[in-house]
């Protein structure tokens, strides 16, 4: 298996579970990443960072495939949706953005809230969002 981490490096890292080795560290972002996780299929990776941006990254290679801009705040969580297509930004900006995974365009802006969205998740099937 894999594991993946975030820090305050401005990296997310991957490593070999059973081993303990580094795999892969993922460069690119200008401050501290506060959370990395796996797509559903496993192919590629989503970051977000206190730079105001996520990232979607090919898990493999490491290369950036997508940069999702547009918060005024710091990205404080990022996740995919249950068949990988869209991606779900929250930030102290008091948003939480929907976003297509393949163009990188943003789909829509949850407003609302009176201070930080801290997170922000799919539901199981996809179709609605909750927001904290």
């Amino acid at each position: 298996g894999q594991v993946l981490t975030a820090s305050d490096d401005k990296t997310a890292r991957l490593w070999n579970a059973g081993t303990g080795k580094l795999l892969h560290t993922f460069e690119g972002h200008t401050d501290a990443v506060r959370t990395a996780v796996f797509s559903p299929e496993g192919g590629q990776v989503l970051t977000a960072s206190y730079d105001e941006t996520a990232r979607l990254w090919d898990a493999t290679t490491g290369n950036v495939l997508q940069t999702f801009e547009g918060h005024t705040g710091l990205v404080l969580s990022a996740v995919f949706s249950p068949d990988g297509g869209q991606v779900l930004t929250a930030s102290d900006d008091k948003t939480a953005r929907l976003w297509n995974a393949g163009t990188g365009k943003l789909l829509h802006t949850f407003e609302g809230h009176t201070d930080a969205v801290r997170t922000a998740v799919f539901s199981p099937e996809g179709g609605q969002v909750l927001t904290a």
